[in-house]
């Protein structure tokens, strides 16, 4: 009999029984192989899986042509250290992945496209969330991977910036057809039904009391249509087709509503399909736990190529066709209470009946008895509990902290004078357990809706609440960094930033938010220093883009149009540095060329289905004035405004307009409502410096003192501006 230890490295090291062959599994070399990944999808919100509430006929019609593993389960339920795991055939302990931000695949960890690749197959991928960027180098061996994903404006946290996964669909679609001649393999994440739940219609009127599923419902309509395309091109049938989801999502069955935190059935049980050519073994089930680590091995498998030694996985089908391994368990963890929240980090086994969970207070559920995970049986020490957790210490799980995986990176940024330091939370022990602070959570969400409602005095105020209970929340002083912001707080947002660095040191997201605040006060060499620091911490393209903007401060045209075309090398999709580019040709006095170039990056926009993006009508706006073309001008500046109605650029842009025409009380008019939308010190500020343009000075020393002492309140439109009439 194997000891817990034994067995804890046998896992690790993918020594699992049914790994050794495919006990005369066929082989289809030179299959083209599609992956395709629905972001936080649970199995148990699909009809191939029981549940009765979404229509999903695209996802049946491949059940029936695939095998269904009945409980597959993921390693960490996170988005990039989840594909990590996929895409290596490595647990996170091992790929040193384990966390969304601030980590870098290791090139000593092949990827399943540097694998193929070798062998003759063109690889190619698209994306649909920034989480999966190529600066984590998950990219390594694509010969195409398209991660043109960016923000809509300033301030928006990681997980919602994303593309609609109809675009990444398109994009698919052009590349195979590209590529349907030879051997390929392609890799398709969709975001849906990641948060934000905002699924188009009709889906939005038909699941409107459940907008989780009417997600579910658009992610299968954008299979649907993939997988039209792949039969219309008789690719279809001669393929290997593995669909999955990366992880689940809470929706409150634990208290967690979204994913991260907590390491129950909702968040790790996710549906895997696996569809043969030729429908081979259609519509089989296989009961036994899998995990998201073996489909690296299982595509090699499946093409013919041999697995290299020491991954985690074995070969789905090989084990499907193997007998019952009870002796298998599947590692989960998550260390992201630790590094976000100053929580303990959790870990977990599961087998084909017991979940075990290991934390400051370890748990055990019988999943087949009580699948939703509501009796803890650990209490009565069952022979189940003993037997797992004796396995779970005995596995080798070093923590890798944020932003320590890459030595080039922390040479890179010491040179910078940025000097690295441990995070607190990496080093302490004997943290609170996450499951004890779940309504925390809850507090935080209600006071990012505040901010995302644009009110940024109670935003702050309730982040504040949140901090004086727990310092330790990275992601709280984050967010109060981005509230103080926008009240144009300098001051106190650079101190919450400050606060953040020291939580999570190195992260490049931090160092940018950095660079933008000291862009924006027109302190150039700090911006500058600190976009090389993020820079350095991988951060690009987004670091290019900033020090372009910050070279058109300088007014270093040269540079401004090098460091934009750096940011486009490899990113032909992205706009923002297009923009740049057309602020460029504006300041150089090539108004209709600008305007081309912005006309171009709104077509992309409409063209591609994306949102549209901060500044982007008011950069328009601005160019048309200064052509006289004053009509389209006014209504580029609405369009932004009603938006973007807190763009205070766009409306100090449209009183200068007004102004210009010989429109006072319109320019008047223009500022009041600027005033009434953005009631801040920021807006203060902006109405002021209008009015001393427009020579009221007397009228800007007095919206200046307002701002000083912290701008409107709820009821700020009673406030009014003097006018340009006054002067």
């Amino acid at each position: 009999m194997r000891t817990g230890k034994a067995r804890g490295v046998a896992i690790l090291l993918g020594v699992v029984l049914g790994a050794a062959g495919c006990r005369g599994h066929a082989t289809f070399p030179k299959a083209p192989v599609l992956v395709i990944s629905i972001d936080t999808l649970r199995a148990d919100h699909l009809p191939a899986y029981g549940y009765h509430d979404v229509a999903t006929p695209a996802l049946d019609a491949l059940r029936r042509d695939a095998v269904l593993f009945e409980n597959a389960y993921s390693h960490v339920p996170l988005t990039l250290p989840s594909h990590v795991t996929m895409l290596t055939g490595q647990l996170p302990p091992q790929s040193g992945v384990r966390d969304n931000t601030g980590y870098v695949l290791s090139p000593d960890h092949p990827t399943l496209a540097e694998r193929l690749g070798r062998s003759g197959y063109a690889c190619g991928a698209a994306v649909s969330a920034v989480v999966l960027a190529k600066t984590s180098r998950i990219d390594r061996g694509f010969d195409f991977y398209d991660d043109n994903v960016e923000a809509a404006a300033p301030g928006m946290p990681l997980g919602a910036i994303q593309r609609s996964g109809f675009e990444s669909e398109r994009i698919a679609e052009d590349w195979v057809g590209a590529h349907a001649g030879r051997p390929f393999f392609f890799f398709l994440h969709l975001y849906e039904p990641h948060t934000p739940y905002a699924p188009p219609e009709p889906f939005a009127s038909t699941y409107r009391e459940r907008p989780y599923d009417g997600e579910i419902a658009t992610a299968d309509a954008i299979v649907a249509k993939f997988l039209a395309f792949l039969k219309a091109r008789n690719l279809y049938d001669s393929a290997v087709v593995i669909l999955m989801s990366d992880h689940g999502e809470g929706l409150g069955d634990h208290g967690e509503q979204e994913h991260g935190l907590l390491l129950y059935r909702e968040s790790l049980h996710v549906p895997l399909l696996v569809k043969l050519p030729g429908a081979r073994r259609a519509g089989e089930s296989v009961a036994r736990p899998v995990g998201l680590v073996d489909v690296f091995p299982t595509v090699l498998e499946l093409v013919g190529l041999e697995t290299p030694p020491g991954i985690a996985g074995s070969p789905l089908l090989a084990t499907a066709a193997g007998p019952r391994d009870k002796a298998r368990a599947i590692y989960s963890e998550t260390l992201f209470p630790r590094y976000h929240f100053g929580w303990s980090d959790l870990a977990a086994l599961t087998d084909d009946r017991y979940s075990y969970i290991h934390g400051p207070r370890a748990e055990l559920f019988d999943i087949v008895a009580d699948p939703g995970e509501k009796r803890d049986l650990s209490p009565g020490l069952p022979a189940a509990f003993r037997a797992l957790r004796a396995e779970l210490l005995a596995m080798p799980r070093p923590r890798q902290a944020p932003g320590a995986s890459d030595p080039e990176q922390i040479r890179k940024l010491a040179s910078l004078g940025y000097i690295g330091r441990a995070s607190p939370s990496e080093i302490a022990e004997n943290l609170p357990d996450p499951r004890d602070h779940v309504a925390e959570l809850e507090e935080m969400r209600a006071a990012l809706a505040l901010y995302s409602g644009r009110r940024y005095a109670e935003a702050a105020a309730a982040f504040r609440a949140l901090l004086a209970k727990n310092p330790a929340m990275a992601d709280a002083w984050g967010s109060l960094a981005e509230a103080e912001h926008k009240l144009g707080r300098h001051e106190a947002s650079l101190a919450a930033l400050e606060h953040q660095d020291r939580l999570t040191p190195g992260s490049p997201h931090i160092l940018l938010s950095f660079a933008n605040q000291y862009l924006e006060l027109q302190d150039l060499d700090r911006a500058r220093l600190y976009a090389e620091r993020a820079l350095a911490a991988n951060a690009p393209p987004e670091a290019n883009e900033v020090l372009a903007r910050i070279a058109l401060a300088r007014r270093d045209w040269p540079e401004a149009e090098r460091q934009a075309n750096l940011a486009l090398e490899g990113h032909q999709g992205r706009k923002l540095p297009y923009i740049v580019l057309a602020q460029v040709r504006k300041a150089r006095g090539d108004l209709p060329g600008a305007l081309q170039m912005l006309d171009e990056v709104q077509a992309k926009l409409q063209s591609s289905g994306q949102g549209e993006m901060s500044n982007l009508h008011y950069f328009r706006a601005d160019i048309l004035a200064r052509m006289d073309r004053t009509a389209e001008a006014e209504a580029e500046f609405r369009k932004e405004l009603s938006i973007f109605p807190d763009n205070t650029s766009a409306w100090t842009g449209l009183a200068l307009l007004h102004a210009s025409l010989g429109q006072p009380e319109a320019a008047r008019r223009d500022l009041e409502d600027l005033l009434r939308t953005v009631p801040t010190p920021r807006g203060y500020a902006a109405a002021a410096e209008t009015l001393r343009i427009l020579g009221d000075p007397e009228s800007a020393r007095r919206l200046e003192e307002r701002a000083r002492l912290g701008g409107g309140s709820a009821g700020a439109g009673q406030h009014t501006a003097a006018g340009p009439q006054r002067g």
